[in-house]
């Protein structure tokens, strides 16, 4: 019987350790496998929600920069190119005696750099002193004719008067217009 014990013995010991050799050669790598798998998978559906999170807040950020180039757009319309500013200024006696008025003094003073905090931005003021005498309502239609545009006609000051003398209104105007000029060197367009 010790004979069979030990038989017993070693045929029960073999078949633990074929059991656990079988067990580590094709269940082990399977497990490990596994759970690489779902690792894997784990770190794929993290960099697809990391991917649509950046996705949303680009789209955002793009919408965002769409809304401020378009405002930028419409803030640069109320300057004044030089060339526009320039047939501006020099047209405003042609423009008040087309809406009935008369010019007795016109003055242009020397433009100004307006103080920006930026080097990128160029912004001038071109100031005009006039004096015009006209019926209430030439001098409306004149105010209405060079403030009606895109470009902003800034009316600094005005003072009106009636000149009995002459029978029309005498109007004094400080009138100023703005040149934008950018440097857009460092920007690069997509």
């Amino acid at each position: 019987m010790t004979n069979l014990h030990k038989r017993n013995s070693t045929v029960a010991a073999i078949s633990i350790i074929m059991t656990i050799a079988i067990y580590n050669w094709f269940v082990t790598p399977h497990t490990q496998y596994l759970m690489a798998e779902q690792k894997y998978q784990q770190t794929m559906n993290s960099v697809e929600n990391k991917d649509k999170i950046l996705n949303t807040e680009l789209k955002i950020s793009n919408k965002k920069f769409e809304n401020l180039c378009k405002k930028h757009e419409q803030q640069k319309q109320m300057f004044f190119e030089i060339d526009k500013a320039k047939n501006f200024l020099s047209s405003i006696q042609t423009t008040a005696e087309k809406n009935g008025c008369m010019i007795e003094n016109l003055r242009f003073l020397p433009s100004r750099e307006i103080v920006t905090g930026s080097s990128d931005i160029k912004i001038n003021q071109y100031q005009t002193n006039l004096i015009l005498f006209g019926g209430y309502g030439n001098v409306v239609k004149f105010l209405n004719t060079i403030q009606n545009r895109p470009e902003k006609v800034q009316v600094d000051s005005i003072n009106v008067e009636m000149n009995n003398e002459k029978g029309y209104l005498e109007c004094s105007l400080a009138i100023s217009i703005y040149t934008l000029k950018e440097h857009t060197d460092n920007v690069k367009n997509k």
